[in-house]
Protein backbone atom coordinates (compact mmCIF):
# COMPACT_ATOMS: atom_id res chain seq x y z
CA UNK A 1 0.00 0.00 0.00
CA UNK A 2 0.83 3.88 -0.68
CA UNK A 3 1.52 6.18 1.78
CA UNK A 4 -1.62 7.99 0.87
CA UNK A 5 -3.57 5.18 1.15
CA UNK A 6 -1.96 3.94 4.88
CA UNK A 7 -2.50 7.88 5.91
CA UNK A 8 -5.94 7.89 5.19
CA UNK A 9 -6.62 4.26 6.50
CA UNK A 10 -5.36 5.67 9.69
CA UNK A 11 -6.97 9.04 9.36
CA UNK A 12 -10.60 6.32 9.25
CA UNK A 13 -9.38 4.16 12.36
CA UNK A 14 -8.88 7.50 14.71
CA UNK A 15 -12.41 8.97 13.44
CA UNK A 16 -14.02 5.55 13.84
CA UNK A 17 -12.55 5.00 17.50
CA UNK A 18 -13.57 8.92 18.58
CA UNK A 19 -17.45 7.94 17.23
CA UNK A 20 -16.99 4.46 19.32
CA UNK A 21 -16.31 5.80 21.94
CA UNK A 22 -19.55 8.27 22.29
CA UNK A 23 -16.86 11.53 21.49
CA UNK A 24 -18.84 12.34 18.48
CA UNK A 25 -22.66 12.12 18.32
CA UNK A 26 -25.32 13.52 15.86
CA UNK A 27 -28.64 13.04 18.37
CA UNK A 28 -27.46 14.98 21.41
CA UNK A 29 -29.40 17.99 22.50
CA UNK A 30 -28.52 17.65 25.98
CA UNK A 31 -25.42 19.89 24.95
CA UNK A 32 -22.87 17.86 27.27
CA UNK A 33 -22.40 14.78 25.25
CA UNK A 34 -24.47 12.64 27.22
CA UNK A 35 -21.97 11.72 29.21
CA UNK A 36 -21.65 8.39 27.41
CA UNK A 37 -17.87 8.81 26.88
CA UNK A 38 -15.27 5.72 26.66
CA UNK A 39 -12.08 7.33 27.60
CA UNK A 40 -9.91 4.80 26.75
CA UNK A 41 -11.09 4.68 23.11
CA UNK A 42 -10.51 8.62 22.58
CA UNK A 43 -6.99 8.62 24.22
CA UNK A 44 -6.36 5.79 21.85
CA UNK A 45 -7.61 7.52 18.87
CA UNK A 46 -4.84 10.30 19.07
CA UNK A 47 -1.70 7.31 17.88
CA UNK A 48 -3.52 6.42 14.58
CA UNK A 49 -4.52 10.12 14.25
CA UNK A 50 -1.02 11.02 14.57
CA UNK A 51 0.46 8.09 12.89
CA UNK A 52 -1.69 9.29 10.10
CA UNK A 53 0.15 12.53 9.36
CA UNK A 54 3.61 10.85 10.48
CA UNK A 55 3.00 8.34 7.30
CA UNK A 56 2.20 10.98 4.89
CA UNK A 57 4.59 13.67 5.70
CA UNK A 58 7.60 11.81 3.52
CA UNK A 59 5.52 11.39 0.62
CA UNK A 60 4.47 15.55 -0.88
CA UNK A 61 1.37 13.85 -2.83
CA UNK A 62 0.38 11.72 0.74
CA UNK A 63 0.43 15.04 2.25
CA UNK A 64 -1.35 17.06 -0.50
CA UNK A 65 -4.13 14.04 0.02
CA UNK A 66 -3.93 14.32 3.46
CA UNK A 67 -4.36 17.89 3.85
CA UNK A 68 -7.06 18.09 1.71
CA UNK A 69 -9.55 15.21 3.02
CA UNK A 70 -8.41 17.18 6.44
CA UNK A 71 -9.86 20.07 5.23
CA UNK A 72 -13.00 18.33 4.08
CA UNK A 73 -13.69 17.05 7.24
CA UNK A 74 -13.28 20.52 8.50
CA UNK A 75 -15.94 21.95 5.91
CA UNK A 76 -17.68 18.71 7.17
CA UNK A 77 -17.36 20.14 10.99
CA UNK A 78 -18.61 23.18 10.72
CA UNK A 79 -21.69 22.58 8.78
CA UNK A 80 -22.66 20.03 11.08
CA UNK A 81 -22.37 22.18 14.01
CA UNK A 82 -24.21 25.01 12.05
CA UNK A 83 -27.12 22.92 10.61
CA UNK A 84 -27.80 19.66 12.92
CA UNK A 85 -28.74 20.77 16.83
CA UNK A 86 -27.83 17.11 17.61
CA UNK A 87 -24.46 17.23 16.87
CA UNK A 88 -21.91 17.19 19.05
CA UNK A 89 -17.82 16.47 19.93
CA UNK A 90 -17.38 17.06 23.20
CA UNK A 91 -14.39 15.88 24.94
CA UNK A 92 -15.00 16.33 28.98
CA UNK A 93 -18.07 19.22 29.40
CA UNK A 94 -17.42 21.77 27.04
CA UNK A 95 -18.71 22.65 23.78
CA UNK A 96 -16.21 25.13 22.76
CA UNK A 97 -13.79 21.66 22.09
CA UNK A 98 -15.57 21.24 18.87
CA UNK A 99 -14.24 25.00 17.97
CA UNK A 100 -11.10 23.61 18.97
CA UNK A 101 -11.20 20.53 16.58
CA UNK A 102 -12.06 22.68 13.79
CA UNK A 103 -9.53 24.82 13.97
CA UNK A 104 -6.78 22.41 14.63
CA UNK A 105 -7.85 20.32 11.71
CA UNK A 106 -8.17 23.30 9.86
CA UNK A 107 -4.55 24.44 10.51
CA UNK A 108 -3.04 20.54 9.79
CA UNK A 109 -4.60 20.66 6.53
CA UNK A 110 -3.43 24.13 6.10
CA UNK A 111 0.37 23.14 6.74
CA UNK A 112 -0.30 19.42 4.99
CA UNK A 113 -1.04 21.37 1.58
CA UNK A 114 1.38 23.66 1.47
CA UNK A 115 4.06 21.34 2.06
CA UNK A 116 2.20 19.16 -0.25
CA UNK A 117 2.12 21.24 -2.96
CA UNK A 118 5.18 23.56 -2.79
CA UNK A 119 8.10 21.07 -3.22
CA UNK A 120 6.88 20.19 -6.76
CA UNK A 121 7.37 24.14 -7.50
CA UNK A 122 10.75 23.73 -6.19
CA UNK A 123 11.64 20.64 -8.07
CA UNK A 124 10.50 22.23 -11.40
CA UNK A 125 12.62 25.24 -10.94
CA UNK A 126 15.87 23.42 -9.58
CA UNK A 127 15.61 21.46 -12.64
CA UNK A 128 16.04 25.00 -14.59
CA UNK A 129 19.84 25.59 -15.23
CA UNK A 130 21.79 28.23 -13.05
CA UNK A 131 18.96 28.68 -11.05
CA UNK A 132 19.41 27.76 -7.03
CA UNK A 133 16.49 26.53 -5.24
CA UNK A 134 15.13 29.00 -2.62
CA UNK A 135 12.59 28.84 -0.03
CA UNK A 136 9.24 29.62 -1.42
CA UNK A 137 6.79 32.32 0.31
CA UNK A 138 4.31 29.66 1.26
CA UNK A 139 7.12 28.98 4.05
CA UNK A 140 6.38 31.84 5.76
CA UNK A 141 2.70 30.80 6.39
CA UNK A 142 3.80 27.50 7.00
CA UNK A 143 6.27 27.75 9.97
CA UNK A 144 2.62 30.61 10.62
CA UNK A 145 0.53 27.99 11.23
CA UNK A 146 2.98 25.74 12.85
CA UNK A 147 3.48 28.28 15.37
CA UNK A 148 -0.25 28.75 15.72
CA UNK A 149 -0.23 24.80 16.47
CA UNK A 150 2.31 25.16 18.92
CA UNK A 151 0.84 28.09 20.79
CA UNK A 152 -2.08 26.68 20.96
CA UNK A 153 -1.30 23.08 22.48
CA UNK A 154 1.24 25.15 24.96
CA UNK A 155 -2.20 27.03 25.81
CA UNK A 156 -4.29 24.22 26.82
CA UNK A 157 -1.60 22.44 28.45
CA UNK A 158 -0.39 24.61 30.49
CA UNK A 159 -4.44 26.03 31.45
CA UNK A 160 -4.78 22.39 32.06
CA UNK A 161 -1.72 22.45 34.47
CA UNK A 162 -2.68 25.70 36.16
CA UNK A 163 -6.35 24.87 36.79
CA UNK A 164 -5.32 21.09 38.62
CA UNK A 165 -2.55 23.00 40.54
CA UNK A 166 -4.97 25.64 42.06
CA UNK A 167 -7.49 23.50 42.88
CA UNK A 168 -5.17 20.39 44.51
CA UNK A 169 -3.28 23.87 46.81
CA UNK A 170 -6.00 26.63 46.88
CA UNK A 171 -9.24 25.30 46.55
CA UNK A 172 -11.04 24.66 49.72
CA UNK A 173 -12.66 21.37 50.57
CA UNK A 174 -16.10 23.19 50.90
CA UNK A 175 -17.29 26.35 48.80
CA UNK A 176 -16.58 27.84 45.15
CA UNK A 177 -13.54 27.11 43.68
CA UNK A 178 -11.29 29.34 41.04
CA UNK A 179 -9.41 27.16 39.84
CA UNK A 180 -10.52 27.61 36.38
CA UNK A 181 -10.07 31.19 36.38
CA UNK A 182 -6.19 30.57 37.68
CA UNK A 183 -5.78 28.18 34.86
CA UNK A 184 -6.65 31.22 31.84
CA UNK A 185 -4.28 33.29 34.00
CA UNK A 186 -1.69 30.95 33.36
CA UNK A 187 -2.62 30.75 30.13
CA UNK A 188 -3.11 34.14 28.95
CA UNK A 189 1.05 34.56 30.34
CA UNK A 190 1.85 31.55 28.41
CA UNK A 191 0.36 33.64 25.40
CA UNK A 192 3.50 36.25 25.49
CA UNK A 193 5.78 33.67 26.40
CA UNK A 194 4.94 31.53 23.05
CA UNK A 195 5.59 34.65 21.50
CA UNK A 196 9.18 35.42 22.71
CA UNK A 197 9.67 31.91 21.64
CA UNK A 198 8.86 32.58 18.49
CA UNK A 199 10.96 35.66 18.24
CA UNK A 200 14.32 33.55 18.99
CA UNK A 201 13.06 30.94 16.44
CA UNK A 202 13.11 33.66 13.70
CA UNK A 203 15.97 35.41 14.86
CA UNK A 204 17.87 32.05 14.46
CA UNK A 205 16.66 31.21 11.60
CA UNK A 206 17.15 34.23 9.61
CA UNK A 207 21.03 34.32 11.04
CA UNK A 208 21.48 30.79 9.65
CA UNK A 209 19.78 31.80 6.53
CA UNK A 210 21.97 35.36 5.96
CA UNK A 211 25.38 33.15 6.99
CA UNK A 212 24.11 30.14 4.13
CA UNK A 213 23.89 32.53 1.94
CA UNK A 214 26.95 34.35 2.60
CA UNK A 215 29.17 30.81 2.22
CA UNK A 216 27.37 30.35 -1.41
CA UNK A 217 28.19 34.06 -2.46
CA UNK A 218 31.91 33.57 -1.13
CA UNK A 219 32.24 30.25 -2.63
Amino acid sequence: MSRRSISLLLLTVALGLLVAGGFVQFDDTSGFGAEQWILPLGGLAFVPALASVVTAWPDPKARLWLGIVLAALTGLLIWESISDDGFRFIWSRSEGELALLEFATGLVAFVLIANGVQPAAADATAMEPGVTQQPGPGRWLVRTAAYLCGTIFVVLVVIKAGADYYARTECPEEGDCLAPIAGFVWGAVAVPVCGLAVLVIEIVLWRRRRRNTAEVGGG
